[in-house]
């Protein structure tokens, strides 16, 4: 049930309680600014305390200021050690050939992009792959703790423009090249850290921990890259709490379609007091017996997933309100995927929410449909900046 940028995954939210909150959902009340994770489960009356999405959220946003004022010598990138533009250039058509084979739709939106920043996204997406592969990948029964620190020595390398191969060279280019901190990343690798060791999630606190490491890092590694609108007055911070919101939103509905997957793992995502609370034992999700042979869904897991529904939902809705405060060459792209993915749900709706027998997706003529529809929706927030 996890997934990386545009590939898979995302998380959730409902009514928010922080007073002041805005259409962003960022609201400053009381308590001062508030991130995605700032969000009452209506039910549960829960906000989510997340140190490391703190951290990873201040870090970044910390960067991209210091790069708008012009102050790039403190933490910045190496340049790279070694690598001719003939073999750089290399490395960036293969991140763009594994990006377009995985993620065809994403790739796609990426055309509108800038050249530089398209290759930048490219090389990204890669490296989020390759990590998402080590625990969830054909060698994933063959991951050790140990390997997961090698690949974290690899990323150390990379910031210092020492890339490891082809691959990692594009990132250490763009990492060069854009304000991208690399916290986020280092929080990618804790994320697949509790892959190995964590099979089930207590409580939503929880499992938002690692929704975070998992997905919400990728809106703060690309975030800096696709660029905030220069019209755009008010704090950076609210970007990048969007972007946080996506990823977020992705990796709920990652775990909403793969339930019934992931017990074949052994895995339970969805948080146990959650079940608890509408009745529904653990062994109950295990067994898959909550669709009967017949194909009928048990009222209680229909009511259950009624509400992580709705929380994805919310969670997409902040997202939404924050496409529009990036560059405009990047709001087509982003705004596509978050459209796609929300037809995931839509689709476990329609399987009368069995996600047991059922694996919710979305047509390829539906996503090719959804495309002008989402850039039709980019146009009209432009004519009405205009007007």
């Amino acid at each position: 049930a996890r997934g990386t940028a545009t590939t898979t995954r995302g998380l959730p939210r409902l009514q928010g309680r922080c007073q002041g909150q805005g259409a962003l959902g960022v609201g400053r009340g009381v308590g001062g600014p508030t991130t995605a994770r700032a969000v009452a489960q209506q039910p549960a009356e829960l906000e989510v305390e997340c140190p490391s999405e703190d951290n990873g959220l201040k870090r970044s946003v910390a960067r991209s200021e210091k790069f708008t004022l012009g102050d790039l010598a403190e933490g910045r990138a190496a340049p790279l050690a070694e690598l001719t533009p003939q073999a750089l250039e290399e490395s960036y058509e293969r991140c763009g050939l594994v990006t377009e084979y995985y993620a065809k739709t994403f790739y796609l939106g990426t055309q509108l992009m800038t050249q530089e920043k398209a290759r930048a996204i490219w090389a990204i997406y890669v490296w989020c792959r390759r990590t998402d592969e080590l625990v969830d990948g054909p060698h994933a029964s063959r991951i050790t703790p140990k390997a997961l620190e090698r690949w974290e020595e690899r990323l150390e390398a990379i910031f210092a423009g020492k890339p490891y191969d082809m691959l990692d060279a594009a990132l250490s280019d763009t990492v060069a090249k854009f304000p991208v901190d690399i916290q986020p990343f280092r929080d990618m690798i804790d994320g697949m850290r509790m892959d190995l060791v964590k099979a089930r999630y207590n409580s939503f606190e929880e499992l938002y921990e690692y929704c975070y490491r998992v997905a919400g890092t990728v809106g703060l590694m690309t975030t800096p890259v696709m660029g905030i609108a220069p019209q755009f007055t008010g704090e950076i911070e609210e970007t990048y709490s969007a972007a946080l919101a996506l990823g977020i939103a992705n990796q709920l509905t990652n775990i909403l379609r793969d339930v019934g997957e992931d017990t074949y793992r052994n895995r339970i995502y969805i948080p146990l007091d959650e079940l608890e609370r509408f009745g529904i034992s653990e062994e109950e999700v295990m067994s898959c017996s909550l669709v009967s042979k017949d194909g009928v869904t048990d009222e209680r897991w229909r009511q259950f997933m009624k509400f992580q529904i709705e929380r994805a939902r919310q969670y997409f809705k902040m997202a939404e309100d924050g496409v529009m405060k990036l560059e405009e060459n990047a709001r087509w792209p982003v705004l596509s995927a978050l459209v796609l993915y929300q037809q995931i749900l839509d689709s476990v709706e329609n399987n009368d929410y069995d996600n047991f027998t059922q694996r919710a997706y979305v047509p390829k003529w539906k996503k090719l449909r959804s495309l002008p529809t989402s850039y039709w929706m980019v146009i009209q927030n432009n004519l009405q900046n205009l007007s």
